[in-house]
């Protein structure tokens, strides 16, 4: 998959320091990787990590069927102007090959729409004219982030963690395109290098309480 360019999976360890626990997040986001993967994931009960035995307790899976799903997420939420994504793995970004350790609008919204045109190929946003105008109306108000370096495969890689709140104000056919993307991204991931670990998400409803050690999002019912 990495040497083909596709990018089916997104993972990452998040700590809750509310609970003091430990999870792995696995995002399976086709049927090639629910097929590769979900037979190990769900059999596993350790693994090996820098000379320790890492033992799993609690194992969850979550299964999302369709685009619809997310759609309708999108629409539940209630009508908002400011929506808070929190970078809860390394997170970095690549742009004319260079590392961008700053999630600028326009990188966040091409990361999810990538992500989600992989996933859902028969519901594609594939309208540049669209997602111009929905960078217009989208822009970043508020950030706490902290730069740091992740060692990655013996590279150092320049990434930052954190919070960052953007305001949103789009006419109601493109904020709720832009709501959908947004609860999308926690399983999608953002940045690069989301299949190795990096730009893990999560949204403000997730922030206090983990959907799940093992989250399939399959791409047909």
């Amino acid at each position: 998959m990495h040497e083909q360019g596709i990018r089916p999976v997104s993972q990452y360890v998040w700590h809750d320091h509310k609970a003091q626990e430990d999870w792995w997040i696995v995002n399976l986001l086709n049927d090639e990787a629910i097929a590769l993967f979900l037979p190990v994931l769900e059999q596993v009960k350790e693994a090996d990590l820098h000379r320790q035995t890492i033992r799993f307790g609690m194992r969850q899976i979550e299964r999302i069927d369709s685009a619809q799903a997310f759609i309708q997420r999108a629409h539940a939420l209630p009508e908002a102007k400011r929506y808070e994504f929190l970078f809860s793995a390394p997170t970095s970004f690549k742009q004319n090959g260079r590392y961008v350790i700053f999630p600028q609008e326009a990188l966040i919204l091409q990361s999810l729409v990538g992500h989600w045109n992989l996933c859902y190929p028969e519901v594609t946003l594939d309208d540049p004219d669209a997602m111009q105008a929905i960078l217009r109306g989208v822009y970043i108000t508020d950030y706490k982030l902290q730069t740091l370096r992740h060692s990655l495969k013996q590279t150092r890689i320049p990434s930052f963690i954190g919070k960052v709140v953007l305001d949103v104000r789009l006419p109601a056919p493109l904020a709720e395109v832009f709501r959908t993307l947004y609860c999308f991204a926690p399983y999608a991931g953002m940045g690069i290098k989301t299949a190795l670990g990096m730009g893990g998400v999560q949204i403000a409803s997730q922030q206090h309480s983990c959907d799940g050690m093992d989250s399939v999002n399959k791409e047909n019912s």
